[in-house]
């Protein structure tokens, strides 16, 4: 299928490693200009470098999400470089503490929202009138499924992440009549660095062995048997970011090896 992306112009958060870096790299491939966003110069340049070596082009969109005037800012910047988003893909987020609530810092939970919850809001905010002017526009919004069924050890994400599902639903109905679609994207455990550097202070805690058989475990409670990869979700992204899903609107799309079934 031909999602025909080519000439868009897509604003991707979090897009400096894991899942974000590699839904820029996607929409590159399809010959989207991407706007790669994130809170470390470093890592914007690495994703904008992968991208330009495989012959895409990319813009720095430098900035901490969870700011509103930071995220105002970096919009304008981009329209002067004639970037006006066609599609904003609404995937950073932070995880500081996977510990039992009540051992969690507030100042971490406050930080989890403020990037997770906050910065999609501010995001929005800031590029929806340009696409209620333009009559087209498309949010693609990454949740998760420990919003959807739970997550005990991760409450302050996904209550985070749980408010990104309600504003996915309600901007949905705000929008739609501007040819806007609004969707999200929940995956469950996906191999990122992310991930890979909490397994890292899980094995200092109870030993590689452990970790390594808590994996097992894991993997035999998803139908598919494997964990997901960054991929996985990329091509769910693209295909609802395009004029295939053209039709769809307030939806929620579970990429999770059929670990959770939520109607």
């Amino acid at each position: 299928m031909n999602l025909n992306l080519a000439g868009k112009s897509v604003l991707v958060t979090g897009a400096g490693s894991g899942i974000g870096q590699t839904i820029a790299r996607a929409f590159a491939q399809e010959g989207a200009v991407v706007a790669v966003n994130d809170i470390a110069e470093d890592r914007v340049g690495e994703t904008i470098a992968l991208i330009e070596q495989a012959g895409g082009r990319a813009l720095p969109a430098l900035c901490d999400i969870g700011n509103l005037a930071a995220v105002t800012a970096m919009v304008a910047a981009l329209a002067e470089q004639g970037l006006r988003p066609d599609i904003l893909v609404n995937n950073a987020a932070v995880l500081l503490a996977s510990a039992p609530f009540l051992e969690t810092r507030p100042d971490d939970c406050a930080r989890e929202i403020a990037v997770i919850l906050h910065g999609t809001l501010n995001c929005a905010r800031a590029v929806l009138p340009g696409m209620v002017e333009r009559r087209y526009g498309k949010l693609v919004n990454i949740v998760s499924d420990a919003a959807r069924a739970g997550q005990e050890r991760e409450v302050n994400y996904s209550a985070a992440k749980g408010g990104v599902l309600a504003f996915t639903k309600s901007i949905a109905r705000e929008v739609g009549r501007h040819n806007i679609n609004v969707n999200a994207v929940s995956p469950a455990a996906t191999d990122t660095p992310l991930r890979q550097g909490l397994l890292r202070k899980l094995a200092e805690r109870i030993g590689d062995p452990a970790v390594q058989e808590r994996e097992e475990k894991i993997r035999r409670a998803y139908p598919l048997k494997r964990i997901g990869a960054a991929e996985d979700v990329s091509n769910a992204v693209l295909f609802l970011a395009s004029d295939a899903a053209r039709h769809i609107t307030g939806q929620v799309l579970s990429v999770n090896g059929g670990y959770s079934m939520i109607g």
